[in-house]
């Protein structure tokens, strides 16, 4: 994912006072301070301790967020921001009004510090690293259907918003803002996983190597089939013949030179790489068409 440099231009330009104007208690957070925010003693009516939610509005508006609702017909928009835990902060918006038949982004945050403990020997064992990790993030049209063209997919109650590639933009401009090292990432579905890849990276180089080899041995099929054939246990073990389990672990996108020095390493790459040659996948078709015939995907 690159992110486009007109969003980067945007971001140096958006000065701390912008992103927190109207606070309550007219508390300027100054760029330096960013290094020593701690969400759970100061700014605690601040996203991360850094946005107002006007200050949320305004970014939404200058990277286009808003232009892409609207053009879906989404223009009544009601923002609720949760900062009353100290370390887990949530922003909800909502069409016309406050209610989960309207709810279109639920967003959860908090930092994370990231350990590294890899298997193999690294000057990087032993070293931690603050982040933004995303506990939930639901982007949906409650007033959508699916279609053949947006089939369903594990864990959707409704079809998404269309914006998920520009939602983790931000956030990675958010991390890059708040001075963390990465974001982080913990997929409860293949299909996440799958879709940022291109990006995300496993802290663990069995699972990283785990989801490339599904994705190599399986490429034949579209992306709903081969997640719900993991979800139904469709997807089986080519050497014991047992489902696939879905491993949910954290994915990272490496923002500090050492994290992108790591996972662009020879050890992580040959880890990763050892390990997929021992992974071997395959779907069983007939098991697959027998549940989509009783109608699972509608009972999901």
């Amino acid at each position: 994912m690159n992110i486009p440099k007109k969003y980067w231009h945007i971001a140096r330009r958006l000065t701390s006072v912008q992103l927190q104007k109207q606070v309550d208690n007219g508390d300027i957070i100054s760029e330096t301070d960013l290094f020593n925010i701690n969400i759970g003693k100061r700014g605690h009516n601040l996203f991360l301790g850094f946005y107002s939610l006007e200050g949320i509005k305004l970014a939404f508006e200058k990277y286009d967020v808003l232009k892409k609702l609207k053009e879906k017909g989404f223009t009544n928009l009601v923002y609720e921001l949760n900062t009353s835990d100290p370390y887990v902060h949530k922003l909800i918006i909502f069409h016309r009004k406050k209610s989960s038949q309207n709810m279109l982004v639920e967003l959860v945050l908090k930092k994370y510090n990231v350990n590294i403990d890899m298997p193999f020997d690294t000057k990087f064992n032993g070293r931690s690293y603050e982040t933004i990790a995303i506990e939930w993030m639901c982007l949906q049209n409650p007033y959508a259907v699916f279609t053949d063209e947006r089939p369903q997919l594990p864990g959707q109650d409704h079809p998404g918003l269309g914006v998920a590639s520009k939602a983790v933009e931000l956030l990675i401009i958010m991390a890059w803002r708040l001075n963390l090292c990465g974001l982080i990432n913990t997929p409860d579905h293949y299909h996440n996983a799958s879709l940022y890849s291109k990006i995300f990276y496993y802290l663990n180089p069995d699972y990283q190597a785990q989801l490339l080899a599904l994705m190599r041995d399986l490429k034949k099929y579209s992306l709903d089939t081969i997640a719900w054939a993991i979800e139904w246990g469709a997807v089986v073990d080519s050497n014991s013949r047992k489902p696939v389990k879905w491993q949910v672990g954290k994915q990272i996108v490496p923002l500090h030179q050492d994290l992108k020095d790591l996972f662009n390493s020879k050890e992580y790459k040959n880890t990763v790489e050892k390990k997929m040659k021992k992974y071997k996948f395959e779907l069983d078709v007939k098991k697959f068409e027998k549940i989509k015939e009783r109608g699972a995907l509608h009972e999901a």
